[in-house]
């Protein structure tokens, strides 16, 4: 009850218990005549229930009635008020209601006070459960990112694995399974970088040529490129960055220049966090530095493996390149085809010739190989689709011709 903070609730009820106190005692019998008049009991319960100005209240309305019964037994109202019964209902009635008043007004100090304690242990009670409940949380983001650091411990290993290769070909397939493994990269590519910095030519691609096509030139985006070769860097596609410029590339250095590109055009963004990022940056200089070291060993083997003084490949190399392409084709889909010519026996001095002629109207990319046996001059085009091969065949045959004859 002491939490009714409606006053029309406790007026009306007032009026209500009056009224019908009033008719009972008007047309039943009158409870002004009663030694133990009900009307204390009134007072002394509306005291207690709602304090002393609404006992006070009710005692004057139930003197009032006293008067109104008088009247209306036609009795002397004067000497009713003065001289008869009723200044002792009145004493009677005002100390019951200011007694049960102060009563009431103690209680409900004493239940204000311990709804306000109340009230602050919920407050507390809460705060804790708040704090408990980011506690919890904070436990388990803190679980989480030790088991993803212990996660990224286990996936760089795995990674320097993988790229643990000693040959540079094969050393650029795994960066592209790593990349596509780790970051949910569904559409990338590595390219080679021309030593011109106006092309980049596909060595690995996975995705659609539409999106990773087999040369791309500088000029298609160049204020993306050109941050990239000059930042040196992983970049990523801006708004103000041309429309065809891929979602991000990074650089990948061989004796801290850049030799290879890796094109991403789709990637998983919920690993471009920052920790992801970080992690990106940490696995492009391994990449770099790794390739560096592979690239060496390859140079060093691959003496042995062009003739003297040329660029030109033996048989047993050259094989091994051609299969080279061959799993790169299964896996990667990324086309090539061969051109060969039959011609005279060559020596060192004419292989000399004849690939400096040739070079002028090849790619950095494409081989070349010569079969003494049965004097065969092969060019491997890596990323050329056989629907291509006959206009390069001509080209490159007079050009073959036109040194040995």
């Amino acid at each position: 009850m002491y939490n009714n903070k409606n006053s029309w609730i406790k007026w009306s009820e007032l009026l209500v218990v009056s009224a019908i106190l009033y008719i009972i005692d008007l047309f039943v019998f009158s409870f002004s005549e009663l030694s133990a008049s009900p009307y204390a009991i009134l007072v002394l319960l509306i005291g207690i229930r709602y304090g002393i100005l609404y006992g006070l209240f009710i005692s004057g309305i139930i003197l009032s009635l006293h008067i109104v019964n008088a009247w209306s037994s036609k009795e002397d109202i004067y000497s009713f008020i003065f001289f008869g019964n009723f200044s002792i209902f009145a004493i009677i009635y005002l100390l019951t209601a200011y007694i049960s008043g102060i009563y009431a007004t103690r209680y409900r100090e004493r239940y204000e006070d311990k709804e306000a304690e109340r009230e602050e242990l919920q407050v507390q009670l809460e705060q804790a459960v708040t704090t408990l409940y980011t506690v919890n949380e904070t436990n388990d983001v803190l679980e989480k990112k030790v088991l993803a650091s212990e996660m990224t411990m286990i996936n760089v290993y795995k990674m320097l694995q993988a790229l643990d290769q000693d040959h540079v070909e094969m050393f650029i397939n795994e960066v592209a399974k790593t990349l596509e493994t780790y970051y949910g990269a569904k559409s990338l590519g590595v390219y080679h970088v021309d030593q011109s910095l106006r092309a980049l030519r596909v060595k690995v691609r996975k995705g659609e040529e539409k999106l990773l096509p087999q040369t791309i030139f500088i000029d298609s985006a160049p204020m993306f490129y050109e941050r990239l070769i000059k930042d040196e860097s992983i970049t990523i596609r801006r708004i103000t960055d041309e429309e065809n410029a891929p979602l991000l590339a990074a650089p990948i250095k061989i004796n801290n220049q850049i030799r290879q590109i890796i094109v991403i055009q789709e990637l998983d963004l919920s690993r471009l966090s920052n920790e992801g990022l970080s992690m990106l940056h940490m696995l492009i200089e391994i990449i770099s530095e790794q390739l560096t070291k592979t690239w060496h060993k390859s140079e060093q083997q691959e003496q042995q493996q062009y003739y003297q003084h040329t660029k030109v490949f033996k048989p047993s190399s050259f094989k091994e390149r051609i299969e080279i392409e061959k799993a790169r084709l299964i896996e990667f889909q990324v086309p090539y085809c061969y051109v060969h010519f039959k011609t005279k026996p060559l020596a060192n001095s004419d292989l000399q010739i004849l690939e400096t002629s040739l070079r002028k109207y090849l790619r950095e990319i494409d081989l070349v190989a010569y079969y003494p046996r049965s004097n065969n001059l092969i060019i491997l085009l890596p990323g050329t689709s056989k629907d291509h091969v006959k206009v390069i065949e001509d080209r490159l045959q007079q050009v073959v011709m036109g040194v040995l004859n």
